[in-house]
């Protein structure tokens, strides 16, 4: 039996594990570099066996050309199905994080002298149903067993509204990590957490700055060193690619404490002593940090509109701690800020929302019965649909903060909009008209009608979408396709017969659908899933990989 259920950040750059024991959620560090993060990078061996962290990090260059490391996953999982290729055998992004989260379970069980079993993983507030899926999978992979997906600046918040909030506030979370950038306002409240909006950019992140500052830093080594070639595009650079990425990245960290930086390039034999200033690097990065600024504004206008003014904002993540962050912030939007433990908080509030989720799951609802799968664990069993859901087993390890309890509510909205593709009745164009929409509390449930087009037509074929914006209709983008299915009708229906769609957005971010005529009540129902997410068969081979540590 499990003592503690955790809380893990799985992050674009760098990720997180923590559980929560007495009145404080406790970060649990990675042993092999002494540090509270583990690089999420995973490296693939000539002999099969799998690197993850610090030692991956520090030769992924030199590795990324064979294709034998893999950095940045979580910008394709749900995306793609091919990280990379492995002697001839393509690995999802899926399974690339599940090797993520067996490292961050191999520290913590050192640590804890605990089997991590019940966990409770962290995304982005801007996934989507198939992003939030794929990372579920990813912890399954590992052998988890996953409580729930939770937001990550809600996760910040819970972190927040338990150790250090002393009153009831709306905030702000500016979450600008690695690779990806969230904005969440939440009202904190005594017993509840509820999200009120989002926005996000999962393509911005620290990394930008670095690549920004990478090309400086190349254009700086050129100007000195008189060199004419470009060390960028030339065979035979991979050690002096790795050199400038692994310099980058101290010389942004240094450029937070000091106004100047100063480093030794050496390329193909020529060496040049080059100066960077913090001034260079806000002017060359001053358009990334205005991206940031305009989804800020967007997320403050719309809360604005539901009737919510910002308190506080919260920054989160490790790139805040760029002055450059800090000083728009706290010069724009007339709020006070705080920097509130930029790469613990996310990893410290999912322990302790897995606390109140494992509390809720271990009780076995009127239609189920608890009994043992074939590996021994604890399942209740649906007696109705025969499926079956593994019970949480904490040993008493993980206890509640004083301030907080089980029937604390946390509270989300859908970050999308979801929608159905028809034709517009004034143009007879195809648009896709929303039902449940973006900010909609959670879990949604809305209708809507629509009509055949022909007489004696037998078939509809009912396209779902989704889409970030908020609106009643919007113009067909193929890119954001969900999926599809078809809808057998009577025959002998005339044109214009009435449908009504009615779409289901779960706070898990499953999507179902429900479909019927409502002249003889013909109907359709499925549940919404991607191609790009794994099936059961899928995943359990994977598992085994995961578990040996082995990719053959």
């Amino acid at each position: 039996m499990s003592k503690y259920v955790y809380g893990i950040d799985l992050g674009t750059t760098y990720s997180c594990i923590a559980y929560q024991e007495g009145d404080r959620p406790t970060v649990l560090k990675n042993l092999d570099n002494n540090s509270d993060t583990t690089p999420s990078v995973v490296q693939w061996g000539e002999d099969g066996t799998v690197i993850v962290g610090q030692e991956a990090k520090d030769t992924s260059v030199l590795e990324e050309s064979a294709g034998r490391t893999v950095s940045f996953v979580k910008r394709l999982i749900g995306k793609s199905q091919v990280a990379t290729t492995i002697d001839g055998r393509q690995i999802s992004p899926v399974e690339v994080s599940a090797y993520i989260l067996r490292e961050l379970v191999r520290q913590a069980q050192q640590q804890t002298d605990d089997e991590v079993k019940d966990v409770v993983i962290t995304c982005p507030a801007y996934f989507g149903d198939t992003e939030r899926t794929a990372t579920k999978q990813a912890g399954e992979m590992a052998g988890l067993n996953v409580l729930s997906i939770i937001e990550e600046p809600t996760a910040a918040a819970i972190c927040y509204g338990v150790t250090k909030a002393d009153s009831n506030r709306n905030v702000l979370i500016y979450d600008l990590g690695g690779g990806t950038f969230d904005i969440t306002v939440l009202k904190i409240t005594n017993g509840e957490i509820r999200v009120i909006t989002t926005e996000g950019d999962h393509d911005l992140g620290g990394k930008n700055w670095d690549d920004a500052l990478s090309t400086l830093m190349v254009d700086k080594f050129l100007d000195e060193s008189g060199y004419t070639g470009d060390p960028f595009d030339e065979d035979g650079n991979e050690e002096f690619m790795q050199q400038l990425m692994i310099e980058s990245e101290k010389t942004k960290q240094a450029l937070s404490n000091r106004t100047s930086v100063k480093k030794l390039l050496d390329y193909n034999g020529q060496r040049a002593k080059i100066e960077v200033t913090r001034d260079e690097f806000d002017d060359i990065t001053s358009e990334l940090l205005e991206r940031t600024k305009d989804l800020t504004q967007k997320a403050i206008d719309e809360a604005k509109a539901q009737g919510v003014a910002i308190d506080e904002i919260l920054l989160v993540g490790g790139s805040t701690m760029m002055p450059q962050v800090q000083n728009m912030v706290g010069n724009t939007f007339g709020v006070p800020f705080k920097i509130f433990e930029p790469h613990e908080a996310v990893a410290k509030g999912a322990a302790i929302y897995a606390i109140i989720q494992a509390t809720k799951q271990s009780e076995v609802n009127s239609t189920e019965v608890k009994e043992q799968d074939a590996e021994g664990n604890d399942v209740a069993r649906d007696t109705t649909t025969g499926e079956t859901r593994m019970l949480p087993t904490i040993g008493g390890g993980s206890t509640l903060p004083t301030n907080l309890n089980a029937d604390t509510k946390v509270i989300s909205v859908s970050t999308k909009s979801f929608g159905i593709k028809a034709n517009d009745s004034q143009t007879g164009e195809p648009r896709i008209f929303n039902i449940v929409k973006k900010d909609d509390e959670l879990p949604a449930h809305a209708s809507q009608r629509f009509a055949t087009v022909d007489a004696n037509q037998e078939q509809v074929l009912i396209e779902l979408f989704e889409s970030p914006e908020k609106a009643d209709d919007l113009p067909v983008d193929a890119s954001s396709r969900i999926g599809d299915c078809e809808m057998n009708l009577p025959a002998g229906l005339p044109a214009h017969t009435p449908l009504e769609i009615t779409l289901a957005v779960q706070e898990d971010g499953t999507i179902s659908l429900h479909g019927q005529t409502l002249d003889n009540g013909t109907n359709i129902d499925t549940v919404f899933k991607s191609e790009n997410v794994l099936s059961k068969e899928e995943i359990e081979e994977a598992r085994k990989r995961v578990s040996t540590g082995l990719v053959f």
